[in-house]
């Protein structure tokens, strides 16, 4: 009853004093419910600062075989050999993540890697079985989707990637495909969504929320 007061009163508050972690998983494919994690990265936004110093990025030990797609996300079979066990990777995250609204371009797809992911473990390893879920969800894609959808604009190929919707708002290019960069490239374009959204009224959490 307490968390969910707590929950009903964060939302309600203007959308700069809310809690927003940008986050980004890489995977060896586009199934997200059976493709590994490869690595993830995440980064704090107190409006309108994104928080570098607070960044994280961790690559998972893994057996998988790699595929193109990890060579797309500039990572070899060294790098998955060196990394982290899944459970440290996930119990780290979701210390940093409690109580925060998760931002991600394309969230729905990061969020479902990172669900199998915890499934996984848990069914692995009960005696350390991690709960986790966000505050709330800001899907950068989503937003912008529906920003075009009001001002009745054709969406062409490539209009709603990340670089594309970054390029509307005046962001020079990034190295994408690599989970830091692109989480902070996700949290750049979260608070130039938000601030033109916001602009001229009071903007609570909850409303950025809607939007995205």
């Amino acid at each position: 009853m307490l968390q969910k007061l707590q929950q009903w009163r964060a939302r309600r508050e203007p959308w700069v004093e809310g809690n927003w972690l940008a986050l980004d998983i890489e995977t060896n494919g586009l199934d997200s419910r059976n493709d590994a994690m490869l690595a993830i990265a995440w980064v704090p936004i107190q409006p309108p600062l994104i928080l570098l110093d607070k960044a994280g990025y961790r690559v998972v030990k893994s057996a998988v075989n790699l595929n193109q797609s990890a060579v797309i996300h500039q990572l070899s079979a060294a790098d998955i050999a060196a990394g982290l066990p899944l459970y440290d990777v996930l119990r780290e995250f979701c210390s940093v993540a409690e109580g925060a609204n998760i931002v991600a371009h394309n969230a729905q797809f990061d969020l479902a890697v990172l669900a199998n992911a915890l499934k996984q473990h848990n069914a692995t390893d009960s005696a350390n079985s991690l709960q986790w879920k966000p505050q709330g969800v800001y899907c950068t894609l989503a937003a912008e989707r529906k920003r075009m959808q009001r001002r009745a604009l054709s969406v062409q190929q490539g209009d709603l990637t990340l670089a594309g919707c970054r390029a509307r708002y005046g962001f020079e290019s990034f190295a994408g495909h690599q989970a830091l960069n692109d989480a902070v490239a996700c949290a750049e374009l979260f608070l130039a969504q938000a601030y033109r959204f916001g602009a001229g009224h009071q903007l609570t959490v909850k409303a950025l929320l809607n939007e995205g």
